[in-house]
């Protein structure tokens, strides 16, 4: 399913194009597991890229374009989680940001721990002790 996305300028269209097509999967899985709705998460991640074809050339100019659009794809769930507190959304309750997202990413999507690293924009080793930081404040709250 082809989705469009406003356009950034045609010499940074082919990037953004090949962005949205690795990664839109991805977001959507995440999204849904946010919000526990198809239509919403779709909605969600529309509107991240949506926002992210206005101001692509800044973006690719960062340190690491796949933090800045992992940062504004949670805040955007997060929004809308807000009204619905779900299974999904209650980890993030639980848990910081960064460390919620690592679990739903590899232990709930089931991705090898490099790709959520990479859609977070985040350094393998910084990514497995988010991991482990999750998991042990997890614990710690279930011993309780």
């Amino acid at each position: 399913m082809t989705h469009s996305h406003p356009s950034p300028p045609s010499r940074f269209r082919l990037e953004f194009t090949a962005f949205c097509e690795t990664n839109r999967e991805a977001y959507l899985r995440y999204a849904q597991l946010r919000l526990q709705d198809p239509a919403q998460a779709r909605h969600c991640v529309d509107t991240v890229l949506a926002a992210l074809g206005r101001r692509w050339p800044a973006v690719l100019a960062s340190d690491c374009p796949a933090a800045r659009v992992w940062s504004d794809l949670r805040a955007e769930a997060r929004h809308r989680t807000v009204t619905a507190a779900l299974r999904a959304g209650r980890l993030h309750t639980a848990l910081r940001d960064d460390q919620a997202d690592i679990m739903l990413l590899h232990h709930h999507l089931r991705l090898p721990l490099d790709d959520a690293a990479g859609l977070m924009g985040l350094p393998r080793h910084d990514a497995r002790a988010l991991l482990r930081g999750a998991e042990r404040a997890l614990n710690n709250l279930l011993e309780r």
